[in-house]
């Protein structure tokens, strides 16, 4: 059912009849109908403030990031939603990002905010396909792996690896603008089921130095085929979650279905890997790049449902935040537009010194507001947390 909305021009005249038609006396009646609706629908969980947007990427097995809707309201998440075939046992719970990082259960989620940028954490349960192309811990056991372009000194890391035994370290040269890791000769993996449909991940350790190392990344690309004139090839600028890519770890995804094919591939014999990173010639000389756990993943397609921060709509149909002409529509039903009028109308009493009126509009709103969620409670996940003893580190040998 489509959610009744009205536009600026007809919002503004109900706020004007509460307040006397004195609206219009206010500095700016557009601010204050913004900031009406920002309080009432950060206050309460409105029913037309209900989204549901597709999980990106798709869920994969063992791939824990995932971005964020850019309008989700806080950590009001409702459901993490299998698009078919949802299992009856598949409940999730909301729990905080360190909890959720020590012990990865299955059905969980935890939501972050860093750098102004919030993303979700997400473990479901490991029903996706997934193939290692090459777990990086060795350079000659199975193919061999070797450096070129800008890139040399390839060597195993036996001590900063995301999982096996190590990951591949290699230094690129002062000046440096490409650096490139070439597998060929290894073992050959059937990827039929995957082909195009599947996504390809690595880690890629981007080294830190002062001079902020990630900043100057251009992009990675990966090939993956039968040999160097055969294979597929994908670029990306960002990580797995759409996040800027940042100093240490960072987990790459290309999409076979997004991906360019050159010469004629057998996705039944892939054996053959090539990791190119492109990057600024302005810095000096950087050690310690690293590359681990190249795989190919069949995800699950899932819907996250959540309630959004956006109460407005342009004439577009385009979801927004703050109202900017008199065409942007006024989402909600009619018991939440009385909430947002009476919450507009206290703040413009308070504006033109009607100061007897402003405990009204006040008082009505809260009345309105306990009444609407009595009968529509939110449905937004409790965080949950374990206060359950730590282990006694005493007896840890």
């Amino acid at each position: 059912m489509a959610t009744p909305s009205i536009n600026q021009v007809e919002f503004q005249a109900i706020v004007n009849g509460m307040v006397h038609q004195k609206f219009l006396q206010c500095s700016s009646p557009q601010i204050i109908m913004n900031r009406a609706v920002r309080f009432v629908v950060a206050d309460v969980d409105l029913r037309s403030s209900k989204r549901s947007a597709p999980l990106s990427p798709n869920m994969f097995q063992g791939i824990y990031d995932y971005a964020a809707p850019n309008d989700l309201k806080g950590e009001k998440v409702i459901d993490i939603r299998r698009q078919v075939n949802r299992p009856f046992f598949e409940k999730w719970s909301l729990v905080d990002d360190s909890e959720f990082d020590r012990k990865k259960t299955f059905y969980k989620i935890a939501l972050r905010d860093e750098n102004f940028i919030k993303f979700m954490k997400v473990s479901g349960l490991p029903n996706s396909s997934k193939a290692t192309i090459h777990g990086c811990d060795s350079i000659t056991s199975n193919g061999t792996w070797a450096a070129s372009a800008d890139a040399s000194n390839l060597t195993v890391d036996t001590g900063n690896f995301i999982t096996g035994n190590g990951s591949l370290n290699f230094d690129m040269a002062k000046g440096a603008a490409t650096g490139v890791l070439e597998l060929t000769g290894a073992t050959q993996v059937n990827l039929t089921d995957f082909d195009e449909q599947g996504s390809l991940f690595a880690w890629v350790f981007i080294p830190d130095y002062a001079d902020e190392q990630a900043d100057t990344v251009t992009n990675f690309i990966l090939r993956w085929g039968n040999d160097s004139s055969n294979y597929w090839h994908r670029t990306v600028t960002v990580d797995n979650a759409g996040n800027t890519l940042h100093d240490g770890w960072n987990l790459l995804r290309f999409d076979w279905s997004v991906a360019t094919e050159v010469g004629t591939v057998v996705p039944s014999a892939i054996d053959y890997v090539r990791l190119t990173v492109t990057k600024s010639t302005s810095l000096e000389a950087d050690t310690d790049w690293r590359l681990d756990d190249v795989i190919c993943v069949l995800g699950d397609v899932y819907d996250t449902v959540y309630y959004s921060k956006y109460g407005w709509q342009t004439s577009a149909l385009a979801y927004i935040e703050e109202s900017t002409t008199t065409t942007d529509l006024l989402l909600g039903d009619t018991d939440e537009i009385e909430m947002i009028a009476n919450k507009a109308a206290e703040y413009a009493s308070q504006e033109l010194k009607e100061y007897d009126e402003v405990p009204y509009f006040k008082g009505e709103y809260e009345n309105l507001k306990r009444k609407y969620e009595s009968n529509n409670p939110s449905e937004a996940l409790k965080k949950t947390r374990n206060y359950a003893a730590l282990p006694n580190l005493n007896n840890r040998y």
